[in-house]
């Protein structure tokens, strides 16, 4: 490894540790929660006992993830810090793969600015410094990746075993992974020696390239066929309390979620890194440049995991995250990398990188106004969140106002003992503009237009405090006109 490589690598590891030390005692934020904290809180203090979490915290994933958290906080100890360094091996695993991934397709020159492209993503280095599940599903993901390409079956089991028992995405991200050996084998550029037709040579080849994922299969099925033994259903249940994210979408809705993925793929800085790319491509196809077989292998990578994603979520009124889409937006970044690098205006190629790192680092700049929805999970912008937070709930308790008199919304309606590991029971209550003596809003919390409008306009502003891009307020109900 260049000596140049090297450093790249250690600044980033370092980065990343610093990141974790500084975000090490933030509370669970967003899904992670649930999907974390609340799961793992149960696993931990059943000692294991039982297998499926209870059906009042199953959202139909499998729960790997909530459980070896658990397992951490049994050997470090049940806090904060403990799960932010746990998520430190996943963070530099995942960077050892970019680097793996970008050494693969890119020549020695252009590794770097193929990694950065990749690891400077807003929604990607946000999640390294939460607690959640995302973290383990890319890691999995992009370990896999690198076993199909690089022929190594080991990677591909290592990689998709842990990948499908993450969550249902994980599942989804299988069949991404069995597309990409598809298109792989179908690219292979030396062909198994033809025992009789073409057809079975290629099918030779793609069977290749496919058994390393049986197992994942196989262990995803058991899972499924498991729970749907044990619980009666599969993928969601009617009568959950998430119930209303799987209504199916009429026409109408899969047009609008087409729509809002394709903002999700421009957000946060990314459109400037498709501009730089849409635009490189038209400069070499107008100079007769065609595209090789590394142009044809990145797009095999790059095409599986968008159309796998896109061909489960359309149909269903799940809100759609930025962070579904993290592994085509790593993706994407590799292979915009490699098309820069085809460019023979060596120095105009570096300017377009610059710009694109630019633009892609300007992603947590992008904050909406109240009324619009923002990905606050997927933008280093939340970071003073945690902050205001607590500083209200003492607020709060310095005027004895009880939090069961507050209303509050997502993802501020856990119990403080579920999001800071205290023993706190307390929790704010649900928004109810009848019932309610005050509400608690900030841009990070998902209001309503209407109850927004309301408070704004006729409820009493109590309290106001801004850090950065961040704001909470604490509005008081107008006393009666008599």
């Amino acid at each position: 490894m260049p000596t140049a490589h090297r450093l790249l690598l250690l600044l980033l590891a370092l980065g990343s540790a610093l990141l974790t030390a500084l975000a090490a005692h933030h509370g669970f934020f967003w899904d992670a929660v649930l999907q974390a904290s609340r799961q793992a809180q149960w696993y931990y203090d059943t000692h294991f006992h039982y297998l499926l979490v209870p059906e009042s915290l199953d959202a139909g994933h499998p729960t790997l993830f909530a459980a070896a958290l658990a397992a951490v906080w049994q050997l470090l100890g049940r806090s904060l810090p403990a799960g932010h360094w746990a998520m430190l091996p996943l963070v530099l695993g995942t960077l050892w793969q970019v680097y793996c991934l970008a050494r693969r397709f890119m020549p020695r020159a252009w590794v770097l600015p193929a990694v950065l492209l990749m690891w400077l993503d807003a929604t990607w280095l946000t999640q390294t410094v939460l607690v959640t599940p995302d973290l383990a599903l890319v890691f999995c993901y992009l370990l896999a990746l690198n076993g199909l390409t690089g022929r190594r079956a080991g990677l591909v089991v290592a990689g998709a075993l842990p990948l499908v028992l993450l969550s249902t995405r994980g599942m989804v991200l299988w069949g991404s992974l069995a597309l990409t050996a598809a298109f792989l084998s179908w690219l292979d550029a030396s062909p198994l020696p033809a025992r009789g037709s073409p057809l079975a040579a290629a099918v030779r080849r793609l069977g290749q390239r496919l058994w390393p994922l049986l197992p994942a299969l196989a262990l995803a099925l058991g899972w499924l066929l498991m729970h749907y033994r044990l619980r009666g259903w599969v993928g969601y249940n009617l009568h959950s309390q998430w119930a209303g994210n799987y209504a199916r979408l009429g026409p109408a809705g899969v047009l609008r979620n087409v729509g809002l993925i394709g903002w999700r793929l421009l957000d946060q800085g990314r459109v400037t890194l498709w501009l730089v790319g849409a635009g490189t491509l038209l400069v070499l196809w107008r100079g007769g440049w065609r595209p090789g077989r590394p142009t044809w292998q990145l797009l095999a990578l790059v095409l599986p995991p968008a159309l796998a994603l896109t061909g489960v979520l359309v149909w269903y009124a799940n809100p759609i995250g930025h962070r579904y889409y993290l592994p085509v937006y790593l993706l994407v970044a590799l292979l915009v990398a490699h098309l820069l690098n085809e460019l023979p205006a060596r120095r105009f190629a570096r300017l377009l990188a610059a710009a694109a790192l630019l633009g892609l680092l300007s992603g947590h700049l992008w904050v909406y106004p109240d009324h619009m929805a923002n990905g606050w999970d997927a933008t280093l912008a939340h970071w003073p969140y945690y902050r205001l937070r607590h500083r209200f709930i003492g607020w709060l308790d310095a005027r004895r106002i009880p939090l069961a008199e507050v209303g509050s919304n997502f993802p501020n309606l856990y119990p403080l003992a579920q999001v800071d590991l205290n023993d706190d029971p307390r929790r704010f209550a649900p928004v109810d503009l009848h019932r309610n003596r005050y509400v608690l809003q900030s841009n990070t919390m998902n209001f309503g237009d209407a109850v927004l409008d309301s408070l704004q306009q006729q409820w009493q502003l109590r309290h106001e405090e801004r850090v950065g891009q961040v704001y909470f307020r604490l509005y008081e109900r107008p006393a009666p006109v008599r």
